[in-house]
């Protein structure tokens, strides 16, 4: 069986609408845009798969979790059968892994081990806090990019927009030459920065889990809950989302579950390994979701 490809580009990047307000990339506004492009150009008014990566992975998961909040619980049907994530945390899980490993690390109990075993007790309890510690480094820039405007644009502008040289170098450069980089930073550049600005009110709003808090604050019992067959395909030496932070614990919302990981990949996986990803994304979507075909289609 054959599918039709739709790759967009999201608000506030390449083709798309830019506007410069924040309040334009609230997570409802954005979930909406992947929704009703998808009930346009399907004939069911569904997706057979949605597939993200990095902010779009991000908006991919709370897609898949109103989907499935539709299916079983709201009077209108979902949109989302399948669901692909490339190196992109499920937000609600990575907070709670986070926060699990901050509490335990200033645990009571902790301290009073500190003063009985203090070399042993320090030793343990930073090799569980470490990643977190690395995570923050990780995306230093994130909350720069999370000021008000226009204190990340200037920011990114003086320093000549060097952070797409830094985020592009593991990808090989017959695949991202310096003359792509070039063009990214063009078109950021371009119409008063409107793609960099836009781009930026990602990190300003509440596009990273609005929908998840929403569904907080509706009482539901497990936001971010997700059940339809989902694969996880992630770049081990990801330098921006730690893995143990991002994929421990994530069958808890994710019932339906199957994560194959890339020891040597980093954050742009489908780059670095296009033609591993391509097939594992082919062999998912015709399994029909069914992991133990896909299990034995990843060992053939």
């Amino acid at each position: 069986m054959d599918y039709h490809l739709v790759a967009i580009d999201m608000r506030g990047a390449g083709g798309s609408y830019k506007p410069c307000e924040v309040r334009h990339y609230k997570a409802s506004l954005l979930l909406t845009d992947i929704r009703e492009i998808i009930q346009k150009l399907s004939s069911n008014g569904r997706a057979a798969c949605i597939i993200g990566h990095d902010w779009g992975s991000l908006i991919a998961w709370q897609a898949a979790a109103q989907s499935w909040e539709w299916d079983q619980y709201q009077d209108q049907s979902g949109y989302v059968d399948r669901l692909i994530i490339l190196n992109g945390p499920h937000m609600a899980i990575f907070y709670q892994n986070f926060h699990s490993r901050l509490i335990d690390f200033i645990h009571y109990r902790n301290l009073k081990s500190l003063i009985r075993n203090p070399m042993s007790t320090f030793a343990l309890s930073w090799q569980k806090f470490r990643p977190c510690i690395n995570q923050l480094l990780g995306i230093y820039y994130t909350y720069i990019f999370g000021l008000s405007r226009p204190i990340g644009e200037t920011w990114l502008l003086l320093r000549d927009l060097e952070i797409y040289d830094e985020i592009f170098r593991t990808i090989p450069k017959e695949t991202m030459s310096e003359e792509d980089i070039n063009i990214y930073k063009a078109i950021s550049c371009a119409d008063n920065h409107a793609s960099l600005t836009g781009g930026l009110n990602y990190y300003r709003g509440d596009a990273i889990n609005g929908f998840f808090k929403e569904q907080e604050r509706r009482g539901i019992k497990q936001p971010g809950f997700i059940g339809i067959p989902t694969l996880v395909i992630w770049g081990d030496k990801d330098p921006t989302m730690h893995k143990d932070l991002s994929l421990s614990n994530l069958g808890k919302l994710v019932s339906n579950l199957k994560i194959v990981n890339f020891p040597e990949a980093n954050h742009f996986i489908q780059e670095e390994c296009p033609d591993k990803v391509n097939d594992l994304i082919r062999k998912f979507i015709t399994s029909q979701g069914n992991f133990q075909d896909l299990d034995e289609n990843i060992e053939s």
